[in-house]
């Protein structure tokens, strides 16, 4: 039964392989419709709106043989940021190494047809409750 439950959650890393569009974001679809962001100023929205949209129409993640490209958002300037890094899977975690910071972020990942679904793990080990959904952009 042990091997059964080890081989459910092994991913294929080739499945990874490719171009991926953020399709949703559930984190920050949340926040907007929260009361706090409610409860916050016009200008504190706006803020967050202009940072958010940036995100939301530029976000992707670019899967090569041991490479990872993907974007990022510099809050502060309002700028799209693009980053680059060493990737492996371990079990159903990704981890991602970026090259500009000694860190790597882990994710709970799986991948369903033309669907990559990523649940961030905080540091601290915890898993986050909100998942973010990216398309495979097909080849024409």
């Amino acid at each position: 039964m042990k091997i059964f439950v080890l081989i459910w959650f092994l991913i294929d890393p080739q499945l990874l392989l490719g171009f991926w569009n953020l399709k949703f974001a559930e984190a920050n679809f949340n926040i907007v419709n929260s009361p706090a962001f409610e409860a916050s100023t016009k200008v504190q929205q706006d803020e967050f709106l202009v940072v958010n949209e940036l995100y939301l129409k530029n976000a992707y993640y670019e899967f090569k043989k041991d490479t990872v490209y993907w974007t990022d958002v510099n809050p502060r300037k309002k700028l799209v940021v693009l980053k680059k890094g060493k990737w492996n899977l371990v079990g159903d975690t990704l981890n991602i190494y970026d090259y500009e910071k000694v860190f790597a972020y882990k994710f709970l990942v799986s991948v369903r047809d033309n669907e990559l679904n990523l649940i961030i793990i905080f540091p601290d080990g915890s898993v986050s409750r909100s998942k973010n959904i990216y398309e495979r952009k097909i080849e024409n």
